[in-house]
Protein backbone atom coordinates (compact mmCIF):
# COMPACT_ATOMS: atom_id res chain seq x y z
CA UNK A 1 0.00 0.00 0.00
CA UNK A 2 1.37 3.43 -0.96
CA UNK A 3 0.88 5.94 1.85
CA UNK A 4 1.28 9.72 1.51
CA UNK A 5 0.15 12.87 3.30
CA UNK A 6 -1.81 15.57 1.49
CA UNK A 7 -2.49 19.13 2.65
CA UNK A 8 -3.09 22.75 1.66
CA UNK A 9 -4.27 26.13 2.90
CA UNK A 10 -7.87 25.55 1.83
CA UNK A 11 -9.98 22.85 0.18
CA UNK A 12 -13.34 22.84 -1.54
CA UNK A 13 -14.89 19.51 -2.52
CA UNK A 14 -18.23 20.72 -3.77
CA UNK A 15 -21.33 18.92 -2.58
CA UNK A 16 -23.15 17.95 -5.72
CA UNK A 17 -26.57 18.98 -4.40
CA UNK A 18 -25.54 22.63 -3.86
CA UNK A 19 -25.71 25.33 -6.55
CA UNK A 20 -25.35 29.10 -6.02
CA UNK A 21 -23.89 28.85 -2.50
CA UNK A 22 -21.59 25.83 -2.80
CA UNK A 23 -20.93 23.75 0.31
CA UNK A 24 -17.97 21.42 0.69
CA UNK A 25 -17.45 17.89 1.90
CA UNK A 26 -15.08 17.66 4.86
CA UNK A 27 -12.57 15.58 2.93
CA UNK A 28 -12.03 14.53 -0.71
CA UNK A 29 -14.47 12.04 -2.16
CA UNK A 30 -13.16 8.86 -3.74
CA UNK A 31 -13.70 10.45 -7.16
CA UNK A 32 -11.69 13.52 -6.12
CA UNK A 33 -8.86 11.32 -4.83
CA UNK A 34 -8.88 9.38 -8.10
CA UNK A 35 -8.52 12.63 -10.04
CA UNK A 36 -5.71 13.87 -7.81
CA UNK A 37 -3.73 10.63 -8.16
CA UNK A 38 -4.37 10.69 -11.92
CA UNK A 39 -3.01 14.25 -12.04
CA UNK A 40 0.18 13.24 -10.22
CA UNK A 41 0.92 10.40 -12.62
CA UNK A 42 -0.28 12.29 -15.71
CA UNK A 43 -3.44 10.53 -16.86
CA UNK A 44 -5.62 12.50 -19.29
CA UNK A 45 -8.89 14.02 -18.11
CA UNK A 46 -11.76 11.48 -17.89
CA UNK A 47 -9.48 8.66 -19.07
CA UNK A 48 -8.89 7.09 -15.67
CA UNK A 49 -12.27 6.50 -14.01
CA UNK A 50 -12.44 2.77 -14.77
CA UNK A 51 -8.94 2.31 -13.32
CA UNK A 52 -10.21 3.40 -9.91
CA UNK A 53 -13.22 1.12 -9.48
CA UNK A 54 -13.45 -0.91 -6.28
CA UNK A 55 -11.91 -4.00 -7.89
CA UNK A 56 -8.86 -2.29 -9.38
CA UNK A 57 -8.05 0.24 -6.67
CA UNK A 58 -8.14 0.42 -2.88
CA UNK A 59 -8.37 3.92 -1.42
CA UNK A 60 -8.66 4.95 2.21
CA UNK A 61 -8.30 8.31 3.94
CA UNK A 62 -7.37 9.50 7.42
CA UNK A 63 -8.12 13.02 8.70
CA UNK A 64 -4.92 14.44 10.25
CA UNK A 65 -6.13 17.89 11.30
CA UNK A 66 -9.48 19.01 12.82
CA UNK A 67 -12.16 19.78 10.25
CA UNK A 68 -12.77 23.54 10.24
CA UNK A 69 -15.01 25.22 7.68
CA UNK A 70 -15.27 28.90 6.76
CA UNK A 71 -17.26 30.98 4.27
CA UNK A 72 -15.53 33.26 1.76
CA UNK A 73 -17.32 35.40 -0.84
CA UNK A 74 -16.00 34.88 -4.36
CA UNK A 75 -16.79 37.06 -7.37
CA UNK A 76 -18.16 34.90 -10.16
CA UNK A 77 -18.75 36.08 -13.72
CA UNK A 78 -22.41 36.61 -14.55
CA UNK A 79 -22.88 34.54 -17.68
CA UNK A 80 -26.44 35.63 -18.53
CA UNK A 81 -25.11 37.92 -21.27
CA UNK A 82 -21.94 36.09 -22.23
CA UNK A 83 -18.85 34.29 -20.99
CA UNK A 84 -16.41 37.21 -21.45
CA UNK A 85 -16.23 40.38 -19.39
CA UNK A 86 -16.42 42.64 -22.46
CA UNK A 87 -19.73 41.03 -23.50
CA UNK A 88 -21.44 41.96 -20.24
CA UNK A 89 -22.81 45.51 -20.25
CA UNK A 90 -23.57 46.03 -16.55
CA UNK A 91 -21.73 44.76 -13.48
CA UNK A 92 -20.10 41.54 -14.75
CA UNK A 93 -19.49 40.06 -11.30
CA UNK A 94 -21.85 38.16 -9.03
CA UNK A 95 -20.58 37.58 -5.46
CA UNK A 96 -21.36 34.13 -4.06
CA UNK A 97 -20.47 32.66 -0.65
CA UNK A 98 -18.31 29.53 -0.91
CA UNK A 99 -17.64 27.14 1.93
CA UNK A 100 -14.03 25.98 2.39
CA UNK A 101 -12.19 23.53 4.62
CA UNK A 102 -9.46 25.54 6.33
CA UNK A 103 -5.92 24.12 6.64
CA UNK A 104 -6.90 20.54 5.72
CA UNK A 105 -4.47 17.68 6.07
CA UNK A 106 -5.13 14.05 5.17
CA UNK A 107 -3.28 10.74 4.94
CA UNK A 108 -4.02 8.74 1.80
CA UNK A 109 -3.65 4.96 1.47
CA UNK A 110 -3.59 3.71 -2.12
CA UNK A 111 -3.22 0.38 -3.89
CA UNK A 112 -3.57 0.04 -7.66
CA UNK A 113 -4.00 -3.26 -9.46
CA UNK A 114 -2.13 -1.89 -12.47
CA UNK A 115 1.51 -2.45 -11.43
CA UNK A 116 2.87 -0.02 -14.01
CA UNK A 117 0.72 2.83 -12.71
CA UNK A 118 1.47 1.88 -9.11
CA UNK A 119 5.23 2.04 -9.74
CA UNK A 120 4.85 5.38 -11.51
CA UNK A 121 2.86 6.80 -8.59
CA UNK A 122 5.50 5.55 -6.15
CA UNK A 123 8.25 7.19 -8.18
CA UNK A 124 6.40 10.51 -8.34
CA UNK A 125 5.66 10.50 -4.62
CA UNK A 126 9.25 9.64 -3.70
CA UNK A 127 10.68 12.42 -5.86
CA UNK A 128 7.88 14.90 -5.01
CA UNK A 129 6.98 15.25 -8.68
CA UNK A 130 3.66 15.52 -10.48
CA UNK A 131 2.77 15.71 -14.17
CA UNK A 132 -0.20 18.00 -13.54
CA UNK A 133 -0.59 20.31 -10.56
CA UNK A 134 -2.48 18.59 -7.72
CA UNK A 135 -5.18 20.65 -6.05
CA UNK A 136 -7.81 20.25 -3.36
CA UNK A 137 -11.12 20.40 -5.19
CA UNK A 138 -10.71 23.50 -7.37
CA UNK A 139 -7.64 24.61 -9.31
CA UNK A 140 -6.93 27.68 -7.17
CA UNK A 141 -6.37 25.53 -4.08
CA UNK A 142 -2.94 24.02 -4.74
CA UNK A 143 -2.07 20.90 -2.74
CA UNK A 144 1.24 19.67 -1.37
CA UNK A 145 2.12 16.07 -0.56
CA UNK A 146 4.76 14.01 1.25
CA UNK A 147 5.53 10.36 0.71
CA UNK A 148 5.23 8.28 3.89
CA UNK A 149 6.25 4.94 2.45
CA UNK A 150 5.24 1.55 1.09
CA UNK A 151 3.62 -0.46 3.88
CA UNK A 152 2.27 -4.00 4.05
CA UNK A 153 -1.50 -4.21 4.37
CA UNK A 154 -3.07 -7.15 6.18
CA UNK A 155 -6.81 -7.70 5.78
CA UNK A 156 -8.54 -8.58 9.06
CA UNK A 157 -12.12 -9.03 10.21
CA UNK A 158 -13.85 -8.53 13.52
CA UNK A 159 -17.28 -10.08 14.12
CA UNK A 160 -20.02 -9.50 16.68
CA UNK A 161 -19.32 -12.86 18.27
CA UNK A 162 -15.70 -11.85 18.94
CA UNK A 163 -16.88 -9.31 21.49
CA UNK A 164 -13.87 -7.16 20.70
CA UNK A 165 -13.34 -3.59 19.58
CA UNK A 166 -10.71 -2.22 17.20
CA UNK A 167 -9.53 1.35 16.63
CA UNK A 168 -9.92 2.57 13.05
CA UNK A 169 -7.86 5.59 12.02
CA UNK A 170 -9.55 6.29 8.69
CA UNK A 171 -12.98 7.60 7.82
CA UNK A 172 -15.47 4.72 7.73
CA UNK A 173 -18.07 3.84 5.16
CA UNK A 174 -21.20 3.22 7.20
CA UNK A 175 -22.22 -0.04 5.53
CA UNK A 176 -18.76 -1.61 6.01
CA UNK A 177 -18.49 -1.53 9.82
CA UNK A 178 -20.39 -1.00 13.03
CA UNK A 179 -19.11 2.07 14.88
CA UNK A 180 -19.11 2.12 18.68
CA UNK A 181 -20.06 5.58 19.98
CA UNK A 182 -17.68 6.90 22.63
CA UNK A 183 -18.23 9.73 25.07
CA UNK A 184 -16.32 12.93 24.35
CA UNK A 185 -16.00 12.44 20.60
CA UNK A 186 -17.82 14.46 17.97
CA UNK A 187 -19.13 12.33 15.11
CA UNK A 188 -20.27 13.45 11.69
CA UNK A 189 -21.83 11.69 8.72
CA UNK A 190 -21.73 12.81 5.10
CA UNK A 191 -23.28 11.17 2.07
CA UNK A 192 -20.92 11.43 -0.89
CA UNK A 193 -20.30 9.99 -4.37
CA UNK A 194 -17.92 7.03 -4.42
CA UNK A 195 -17.53 6.06 -8.07
CA UNK A 196 -18.00 7.97 -11.33
CA UNK A 197 -17.79 6.47 -14.81
CA UNK A 198 -16.07 7.97 -17.85
CA UNK A 199 -19.25 9.91 -18.70
CA UNK A 200 -19.03 11.56 -15.24
CA UNK A 201 -22.15 9.79 -14.09
CA UNK A 202 -22.10 8.84 -10.40
CA UNK A 203 -22.78 5.12 -10.01
CA UNK A 204 -22.34 4.68 -6.27
CA UNK A 205 -22.92 6.75 -3.14
CA UNK A 206 -22.05 6.03 0.47
CA UNK A 207 -22.50 7.43 3.98
CA UNK A 208 -19.12 8.24 5.50
CA UNK A 209 -18.63 8.47 9.29
CA UNK A 210 -15.73 10.40 10.82
CA UNK A 211 -14.63 12.19 13.98
CA UNK A 212 -14.34 15.92 13.32
CA UNK A 213 -11.05 16.35 15.21
CA UNK A 214 -9.49 13.41 13.39
CA UNK A 215 -9.64 11.08 16.39
CA UNK A 216 -9.79 7.32 15.67
CA UNK A 217 -13.13 5.52 15.75
CA UNK A 218 -13.87 2.17 17.36
CA UNK A 219 -15.74 -0.66 15.66
CA UNK A 220 -16.97 -4.05 16.85
CA UNK A 221 -17.79 -5.46 13.42
CA UNK A 222 -16.26 -5.09 9.99
CA UNK A 223 -13.35 -5.83 7.66
CA UNK A 224 -10.32 -3.56 7.90
CA UNK A 225 -6.68 -3.35 6.83
CA UNK A 226 -3.81 -3.25 9.28
CA UNK A 227 -1.18 -0.95 7.77
CA UNK A 228 1.81 -0.48 10.01
CA UNK A 229 0.44 0.81 13.31
CA UNK A 230 -2.79 2.06 11.74
CA UNK A 231 -6.07 0.38 10.85
CA UNK A 232 -8.10 1.65 7.90
CA UNK A 233 -11.27 0.83 6.04
CA UNK A 234 -11.37 1.66 2.28
CA UNK A 235 -14.09 3.79 0.70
Amino acid sequence: MLVFDLWGDYAHFRKIETTTSPLTYSFPTRTALSGLIAAIIGLARDSYHDLFNSEDAILALRILSPVRKIRINLNLIKTDEGFYLWDIKENPRAPAPFEFVKEPKYRIYCWLKDEKLCKKLKRCLEKHLSVYTPYLGISELIADFRFVGVLDAKAKEIKDKDREEVEIHSVIRRDKANVVVEEGKRYALENMPLFMDKDRKVLDYGDMIFETKGEPLRINRGIFYEIGEENVIPF
